[in-house]
């Protein structure tokens, strides 16, 4: 599957054993730039340790369900450990959080999950997936969104990997968006027409 070959690409450069993740000078430029990109992503993933304010910092597991409507990629295993967010974990859900209309991947903001899986808890979703919207967005990608449309700011969270779209299937929109205001975390946007809830790790702030 293209998931599991992109992942695999990802691993190589970035964390094999001995390897030096730098291309050879015989790659092609563009594929140097992409590799890099990739590699860079998965690096940022693998230092990261200490779990965000959303949840106590407790023993025992965290486990994520989401799904890319932009892709119908899914993700649904354990992210957090006994303290630590699980490297490979995260690896993945930078994969399948990546911007799918340039196909680049960037580092996506741990606390986001943390996030997510305190809502889950609130709401009471059990097993079921939280549909992403939009996750990370190069900045090329965002411009053209943000000329199209004046609702998605031209220097926003999403370019960082510092936001999320979302929405749950059965549960009211407004009932999401007022869970993630109770959790006083970051900006929280309530997209009444498109059909979202905006969820970011920037200042505390709400719109919508």
């Amino acid at each position: 599957m293209a998931f599991e070959r992109l992942f695999s690409r990802v691993n190589s450069v970035a964390v094999s054993d001995g390897a030096d993740p730098r291309p050879s000078a015989d790659t092609p430029a563009h594929s140097r730039r992409q590799l890099l990109g990739f590699g860079a992503a998965a690096v940022a993933a693998v230092g990261l340790a200490k779990p965000g304010s959303a949840l106590a910092a407790t023993g025992g597991t965290r486990r994520l369900h989401l799904v890319n409507m932009n892709t119908q990629e899914s993700f649904d295993t354990v992210y957090w450990r006994d303290g630590y967010y699980v490297p490979e974990a995260l690896q993945k859900l930078n994969i399948v959080l990546r911007d799918h209309r340039a196909n680049e991947v960037h580092r996506i903001d741990p606390q986001l999950f943390d996030l997510l899986v305190a809502m889950g808890q609130r709401l009471g979703i059990g097993a079921q997936a939280v549909q992403i919207v939009s996750a990370y967005r190069a900045p090329r990608t965002n411009a053209i969104r943000a000329a199209e449309s004046r609702s998605v700011a031209q220097h926003s969270f999403h370019i960082q990997g510092m936001a999320l779209d979302i929405r749950l299937p059965g549960y009211d929109l407004r009932g999401i968006y007022k869970t993630a205001l109770d959790l006083g975390e970051g900006g929280v946007g309530f997209y009444r027409r498109s059909g979202f809830v905006h969820v970011d790790t920037g200042p505390v702030r709400t719109w919508g």
